[in-house]
């Protein structure tokens, strides 16, 4: 990523200069969008340190956000007009529109006939350009989302506080609470190796094999004194127990089925105690590097090159490189459109298990 100003300044962009001033960011889906909005928080922060920030989102994405220091408030959406209610109520003098949909437009619309001065900062989210890289028609791989999150605000003067973009996710004080009792019960010392694992995807072309997972797991155990983690949402803990059960070894190596029992609040300050994480191109692949892990992303039917590379300057990207009808689409399919899902079926677990040696090595726990 490239390197930003560390130098603090207040912006002049006709912000009223009575306070406290409110900011309203609106993102409100999905899991990975929502948590790589993190770093305009850490700007919006830095710039001006006397802002009320409130994030809209949907409900069940707020825990990728909740966490952070800079809020002052989530503003869940519970339906259109609720939702212009509640931002009339809170009378913002900015609203970053993180998310620039018909909906935002809208709301945004309608939010400024009742405040002449408000300031509406959207980002372009280049919708056009990732169609042409998914129709080989652009060869220029499109902004990373987070760059494209922040060039609005950045362009306005804004600046960021680091002399480069990270990521950075903050659990919950419950979250954080819960992670500890997880790792008393469970008797997890700190010098446990921990190896989490995020097998599900909402999309099919973006899912690595499960006998593959379950292949990998079973090595890893099988030469590693290691604590697996699997995590998913509650529709994919029937898969995760599925793969477990496909494991060979101990049934005690086979690790914790976290989607059955973990809120995606508990998963977000669990992420944190994994050394390294095992993922497809997802939502809990940027939790991952948000929360320190060092991720191993497999990417199927979609690539870097349109804007959701993990962060983590220590991540590793297993992909396919020679597969001409890669990306096939912009956020994934239902099936593959070859026929072949050699875009997955090219990642040999042995691959993977050189990229997971390649990223235990890097942790302490890596001898």
């Amino acid at each position: 990523m490239k390197k930003l100003p560390a130098a603090k300044v207040t912006p002049t962009v006709g912000i009223p200069e009575k306070g406290p001033m409110r900011f309203v960011v609106m993102r409100y889906s999905s899991l990975g969008d929502v948590t790589l909005t993190n770093p305009v928080l850490d700007l919006l922060r830095y710039s001006w340190p006397d802002a009320r920030i409130y994030f809209a989102t949907k409900p069940a994405y707020a825990p990728a956000v909740a966490g952070h220091p800079a809020l002052s408030g989530i503003l869940p959406y519970r339906g259109f007009f609720q939702h212009l209610k509640d931002l009339k109520a809170l009378q913002p003098a900015m609203v970053v529109d993180l998310h620039d949909t018909f909906r935002t437009w809208a709301l945004t619309s309608m939010l400024a006939r009742s405040r002449t001065d408000l300031r509406i900062v959207r980002y372009d989210k280049d919708a056009l350009g990732r169609r042409l890289i998914v129709s080989k028609l652009r060869k220029a791989p499109s902004m990373h989302t987070v760059e494209k999150y922040l060039k609005p605000l950045t362009q306005m003067g804004a600046l960021h506080p680091h002399d480069e973009i990270s990521l950075i996710v903050h659990p919950s004080k419950y979250g954080l609470g819960w992670s500890r009792e997880f790792a008393e019960r469970r008797r997890i010392s700190t010098g446990q190796l921990v190896v989490g694992m995020a097998p599900g995807a909402r999309w099919a072309t973006k899912r690595w094999p499960a006998e593959r997972y379950a292949e990998l797991a079973s090595r890893l155990v099988g030469k590693r004194d290691c604590l697996l983690l699997w995590f998913g949402s509650p529709a994919e803990s029937g898969a995760v127990a599925a793969i477990q059960a496909s494991m060979t070894g101990l049934p005690s190596q086979r690790g914790v089925n976290l989607a059955e029992r973990c809120t995606l609040e508990e998963s977000v300050a669990l992420l944190g105690r994994c050394d390294v994480l095992v993922t497809n191109d997802s939502g809990l692949m940027h939790l991952g590097v948000g929360r320190g892990a060092k991720v191993v992303a497999l990417f199927g039917s979609t690539t870097t090159d349109l804007g959701f590379a993990p962060l983590g300057r220590e991540s590793i990207v297993v992909e396919s490189s020679t597969l001409t009808c890669r990306p096939c689409d912009v956020h994934g399919r239902r099936w593959c459109p070859k026929g072949h899902f050699r875009c997955m079926k090219d990642l040999t677990v042995d691959l993977v298990e050189g990229a997971l040696d390649r990223a235990i090595g890097k942790t302490r726990k890596g001898s």
